[in-house]
């Protein structure tokens, strides 16, 4: 790839990942839940007991404002916040019973956004972009998906 085009690919990166954003905005704004309460709802439901600094070291989500849309969600009633039985200066969250059914149609709204890229990519479109962001990642130093 030539230099100039670089640019470019970043540029369409960008734009591809306002747009999944912007998608998923919309889809939780129809919940009445943010991008950053729906990510935390996921995480939380999928790591119960988790602390909120753990919360926001795995969801690479600045303390502050992990800390500040916790308390908005304790406030809603989706997450519980208790002292941890390992460490009793710790704090753990877990999601409540209406929590989890918020957790469940976030999912569901996460599934459409899905079925929409799904919809557009052939077996091939998919093999190459899993091809494509694994080595982005890696040139980044992040994880395999």
């Amino acid at each position: 790839m030539a230099r100039h085009e670089s640019g470019e690919l970043l540029e369409g990166l960008g734009t591809l990942m306002r747009t999944l954003r912007a998608a998923a905005a919309q889809e939780y704004a129809a919940l009445d839940v943010g991008n950053t309460q729906a990510k935390f709802l996921r995480h939380i439901g999928r790591h119960t007991r988790i602390s909120q600094a753990v919360l926001a070291r795995a969801t690479m989500t600045d303390p502050a404002l992990t800390g500040r849309t916790i308390e908005s969600l304790i406030e809603r009633g989706w997450v519980r916040r208790t002292r941890s039985d390992e460490d009793r200066r710790q704090y753990v969250l877990e999601l409540t019973a209406a929590g989890e059914r918020t957790r469940k149609r976030v999912e569901d709204a996460r599934e459409r956004i899905a079925k929409r890229i799904a919809a557009v990519l052939d077996q091939k479109d998919a093999r190459d972009f899993d091809r494509i962001a694994r080595k982005i990642l890696a040139a980044f130093g992040g994880a395999p998906r």
